[in-house]
């Protein structure tokens, strides 16, 4: 394999081509609920690499498809018109000609629906950042739930970090959006694909460290943005002449790198928070237990509940192992390393 010097990893937005990672036990999951035409609820934390995912699928198949990015949309005016723009997208034919002040949701995807169903093939429809609707001061997801509830042609995709949220919107036993819908969340990186794939990049460069890819993945655990932006950095000091210490130097550089918004980030933080954090990065991982408590100066194990409750709704702890930890490896190196 002929040698680059071109950086060969990318972070910092979804990942194609040679910089994407198979997901093969992911990727067969999701395309047979598409196939099957059976609505999908995907979660996961950031940075598991959820859009990137679903572009590498949805790129692979036939199947036509339209990806609502939700990000910036903050009222139903801005949905209705984003609606509106994908529907003429998908269909040019459809020409409504409102303005957005006066449509319902329900007469969008009444045209929609018969669009897809006169073209005889199926379609998705991907709702990225989802959990965003729900902070509309209008109850637009139970608009939606009325539009879309009980039709079939298009296959909805649902997409948020917020497990929590997607939880209250689709899984209400009295409120169901629709009868066959199923949730997914997806994990980090299976270590065997991704040290094959650092592998490959790493060649490229000239650089073939046996122990390297292990090492990174063991460092990032797997988070496919981590990872990416590890590699990256590792590489990047490759390419710069350096050739000893690489994973401490970039680790190292992240940290320098990252510190500005953790400083930030830990401002804001209250007081249990941060003693919670504290144990946490101490190494231990039971935070409701009195011991724990005690030590680090909880004021009652209800205050810990709802501390650690709070923590991994905003995705900074994960429960595993029967424990709770850290979620980013750098946050606690970050912890760990600093006077808190």
């Amino acid at each position: 394999m002929s040698k680059i010097y071109a950086n060969p990893f990318n972070w910092g937005e979804p990942v194609k081509g040679n910089h994407y990672v198979q997901r093969s036990e992911e990727q067969t999951f999701i395309l047979s609920r598409l196939e099957n035409q059976t609505h999908l609820v995907l979660t996961g934390r950031r940075g598991t690499g959820k859009t990137s995912l679903l572009n590498f699928i949805l790129d692979k198949g036939s199947t036509p498809f339209i990806y609502l990015d939700l990000r910036f949309i903050v009222d139903r005016q801005g949905l209705l018109a984003l609606l509106l723009q994908s529907l003429e997208t998908s269909f040019p034919q459809a020409k409504m000609n409102e303005n957005p002040e006066n449509i319902s949701l329900a007469k969008i995807f009444n045209l929609w629906y018969d669009l897809v169903k006169g073209s005889n093939k199926k379609f998705i429809l991907v709702w990225d950042e989802f959990q965003h609707l729900d902070k509309f001061k209008e109850d637009i997801v139970e608009e939606l739930r009325l539009s879309l509830n009980g039709r079939r042609d298009i296959t909805h995709l649902f997409v948020s970090h917020r497990y929590d949220i997607m939880q209250n919107c689709f899984a209400q036993a009295k409120k169901p959006f629709f009868s066959n819908l199923e949730f997914y969340e997806l994990g980090n990186l299976e270590q065997k694909s991704c040290t094959r794939y650092l592998s490959t990049q790493f060649r490229r460069l000239g650089l073939s460290d046996f122990d390297l890819p292990q090492a990174v993945y063991n460092m990032s655990e797997g988070q496919p943005l981590f990872t990416q932006r590890l590699a990256y950095t590792v590489a990047q000091i490759w390419l710069e002449g350096t050739t000893t210490r690489l994973l401490q130097r970039a680790h190292t550089k992240l940290l320098k790198e990252r510190n500005i918004f953790f400083t930030t980030m830990w401002d804001q933080f209250g007081l249990n928070e941060k003693r919670l954090f504290k144990g946490l990065a101490c190494g231990y991982s039971r935070p409701t237990e009195l011991g724990f408590i005690a030590k680090f100066g909880l004021s009652a194990t209800s205050t810990a509940h709802n501390t650690v409750l709070k923590l991994v709704r905003e995705g900074w702890l994960v429960n595993r192992d029967e424990g709770y930890h850290i979620y980013d490896p750098l946050f606690l190196s970050w912890l760990q390393n600093n006077e808190r």
